[in-house]
């Protein structure tokens, strides 16, 4: 079975508990933090990922981590991938998590790439605009890139409206090389 399809079904199996508990937040933010641990401690992340440490030695040094930081819920699950060898697998099981958790709530990353920082007054119609018309909850991440020129981009999944001042350049260019003029 694939690393995606493991990872899926046990990112549902705990979504489904924590839906029935009411702590799906906790504890999606909770397998962030475990995530994040991992990818700013290298040796958090040598103990996670070592084949060679013994899984109730790991089991003991996570539960001495984590006993008072995470929701009881996500701590049994990351026992339990310990037990099962998946603890290799805590990244792309978060990612999975947070697919399906924004499916449930209606929830749709969006990201947004300018040259300039945008104003507030922008960044919430430029959400409004979205939220129009996805008819969804937009979780906009903005963020600056200085070699747009200028205009922004916008990225949900795999499609891409770009209005950057860049692309226009590109576009314009091509033009000009293939001797193509839009009539006017």
């Amino acid at each position: 079975m694939t690393e995606r399809k493991i990872s899926t079904r046990y990112a549902k199996a705990l979504l489904d508990l924590a839906l029935k508990e009411g702590i799906a937040d906790t504890v999606l933010n909770d397998l962030k933090r475990v995530v994040k641990m991992m990818d700013s401690s290298k040796e958090f992340d040598l103990l996670i990922k070592s084949p060679i440490i013994q899984y109730w030695k790991k089991k003991k040094i996570i539960q001495n981590i984590f006993e008072q930081s995470l929701h009881k819920l996500t701590l049994d699950f990351l026992l339990l991938l310990i037990s099962h060898r998946r603890e290799i697998l805590i990244p792309s099981i978060l990612n999975q998590y947070n697919i399906q958790y924004n499916t449930i709530m209606n929830n749709l990353p969006v990201s947004i790439l300018s040259a300039v920082e945008i104003n507030e007054n922008t960044k919430s119609k430029i959400v409004s605009k979205l939220n129009e018309i996805t008819n969804m909850n937009i979780l906009p991440d903005f963020t600056i890139d200085k070699s747009l020129k200028g205009g922004i981009i916008i990225k949900i999944d795999d499609w891409v409206y770009d209005a950057s001042i860049k692309n226009q350049l590109k576009l314009l260019y091509k033009q000009l090389a293939e001797g193509t003029f839009p009539e006017n």
